[in-house]
């Protein structure tokens, strides 16, 4: 029994061989088409990555990274199939000695790990998840620090809700989880998929968004907090969610999320602390200078 035949049956392992010469990928007969590799794949000059996918310029930069003699070379290359869905393989190759001053050939294999990644990348949402009411939990804070460097700016909102202790002690700490719920339900209906929204203390929120820095905007957008708050409506509730909502606006030059959450985190407690019920904006000293 031929155990190269048998191997090739095997459409979770996936064999191929590259000539270094005629720059030819040859794949065994199992390889899907969906994976839309080329036949050729030059590894040598800048016109050799023009026009390919993401997934063949990877393994293409793969496989220049493979020495005649050196170690096994491996990656995760993620590949689009023709039907959207999305196929992640490890690839492992190997450069071999040419023979007699040829270029020589590089042997790998492809092994689908597909839903191993799924379910790695599904505990790692798990984990960033808020087990009670679904929106991120701390972690979406390393996650807007991320996205502040990225983006060059963005606004911060603190919702610390009001009272909420007198909540769980007269009415029950299920009644109290039901107002959790609630309330980040509102917030991911007033906010769009792409802010981060999470539940980072007992009853404190934070959203982020990349929006412009407009301090009318953003002070009409936490007057609706508000007024969306109030109309939760529980059975077992004497009357409205209230909270105080402290909003920051990063400065145009170098962001900083812990400077960010500190302005954040002092408006919502001067808002506290003077009236209930209400929002205080924070706008950088240079933007109130551009706005005058």
């Amino acid at each position: 029994m031929n155990v190269t035949n048998v191997l090739k049956e095997f459409t979770d392992t996936l064999l191929f061989e590259y000539d270094c010469d005629s720059t030819r990928l040859e794949f065994t007969p199992a390889a899907p088409a969906v994976l839309g590799l080329p036949d050729l794949l030059p590894l040598r000059g800048d016109a050799g990555g023009r026009g390919l996918t993401e997934a063949a310029d990877k393994l293409r930069r793969l496989l220049r990274a493979a020495r005649p003699g050196g170690p096994v070379i491996k990656a995760e290359v993620a590949f689009l199939g023709q039907d959207g869905q999305i196929w992640v393989y490890l690839c492992r190759c190997k450069a071999l000695k040419g023979v007699r001053g040829a270029g020589g050939r590089i042997v790998g294999k492809l092994t689908d790990i597909t839903e191993r990644f799924d379910r790695e990348q599904d505990l790692l949402r798990r984990a960033s998840m808020d087990v009670l009411t679904g929106v991120y939990n701390r972690s979406a804070e390393e996650m807007i620090s991320r996205r502040l460097k990225k983006v060059g700016g963005g606004v911060l909102f603190m919702i610390d809700l009001d009272d909420f202790k007198q909540i769980n002690d007269t009415l029950g700490h299920s009644v109290g989880d039901q107002v959790l719920v609630a309330v980040s339900d509102v917030l991911k209906h007033l906010f769009r998929a792409g802010d981060i929204v999470a539940r980072v203390g007992g009853d404190e929120f934070v959203v982020f968004l990349e929006s412009p820095l407009d301090p009318d905007l953003m002070a009409r957008r936490a007057q609706m907090i508000l007024t969306h708050l109030e109309r939760i409506s529980l059975p077992q509730l004497n009357g409205p969610v209230k909270a105080s909502i402290g909003v920051a606006l990063s400065p145009p030059v170098q962001p900083d999320y812990a400077a960010l959450h500190l302005a954040a985190d002092q408006a919502m407690y001067e808002s506290k602390r003077t009236q209930k019920n209400s929002f205080r904006l924070h706008v950088p000293a240079e933007m109130q200078t551009q706005n005058t």
